[in-house]
């Protein structure tokens, strides 16, 4: 990855940052990196942490913060799937990272952030079977291609449908922050910021 630690005093970019610290190492900085371009109104780094735990997830991002000159203004993102972590953990991870690091869970996986941008589901999912529907979608899937052309257009669709979970949970009293709330994914609030950066109206 590039250092981005390498910015001098008086040299600050115009652009604010946005760190996403990720859990895996290849599907979501993939994705996220296609963010990265110079018409987007914020810088988006993608980094991926090869960390499993949400607890050493929230703490790598803790020291990207003092590390890349984090300051007001910029965003720092910990996304993560439910996968082993537990309820305790959870919580916890939530606590620690305060009001200065954002959490963004997906349950069971990231993949479930793609498999809405083509359909509405709220049955409870297990990887395999996630995996499974999201292929009827795109044959080719596999954690090392990028799919981002072919999500891109359907991307409302997604955040319409991640939102129509969440107040499903809402609604039947699940925490959203829990292990409990399968399936639903919190990716549609980091690419909500970043049309909020460049002044796209959010999708309703």
């Amino acid at each position: 990855m590039p250092d981005y630690s390498r910015r001098k005093r008086g040299q600050r970019p115009t652009r604010n940052k946005m760190l996403i610290i990720c859990e895996g190492e290849k599907t979501e900085p993939m994705y996220f990196g296609n963010y990265r371009t110079p018409q987007n109104n914020v810088d988006v780094i993608p980094i991926p942490s090869s960390r499993k735990d949400v607890g050493s997830i929230v703490e790598f991002a803790k020291k990207k913060l003092q590390d890349l000159d984090i300051k007001g203004g910029d965003l720092i993102w910990c996304v993560f799937d439910c996968d082993d972590n537990t309820d305790d953990k959870i919580s916890t991870a939530y606590k620690n990272a305060g009001k200065s690091i954002n959490i963004c869970l997906s349950n069971p996986s990231f993949e479930l952030w793609f498999l809405l941008h083509f359909s509405y589901i709220e049955t409870s999912l297990q990887n395999d079977g996630l995996i499974e529907l999201l292929k009827r979608q795109i044959p080719e899937y596999c954690k090392n291609i990028d799919c981002y052309q072919i999500l891109e257009p359907l991307t409302d669709t997604a955040i319409k449908n991640s939102k129509k979970l969440e107040q499903l949970h809402i609604n039947n009293g699940t925490e959203i922050n829990s292990t409990k709330s399968n399936p639903s994914t919190q990716v549609y609030k980091i690419i909500e910021v970043i049309k909020q950066f460049n002044n796209v109206p959010e999708t309703k």
